[in-house]
């Protein structure tokens, strides 16, 4: 299930994209904690999370998905469904 996040405290919430953003930033030494106070720690979580959102609310309203069932080797055509993200809820 895509989760955008939320903020746990000071932290991002575990498992979410703005965990994840965050995490990837970190692992590629774009960002260092350390050096920022709390409340631009507070911000650029905020922020995170925003973008992770706007990630998330795209997928699912444009999300188009083609499921195709047949057999091989018959004269029978396979059917086919199609789920999209603006249909209904997507999780």
């Amino acid at each position: 299930m895509l989760k955008a996040g939320s903020l746990v405290g000071s932290a991002l919430e575990a498992g979410s994209m703005a965990r994840a953003i965050e995490d990837a930033m970190v692992a590629e030494g774009v960002l260092n904690l350390e050096e920022e106070t709390e409340d631009a720690a507070e911000m650029r979580r905020k922020t995170f999370i925003a973008i992770a959102t706007g990630v998330v609310n795209h997928l699912k309203g444009n999300l188009e998905i083609t499921i195709v069932a047949g057999k091989f080797a018959t004269n029978n055509p396979p059917a086919a469904a199609l789920l999209r993200g603006q249909d209904g809820v997507i999780k």
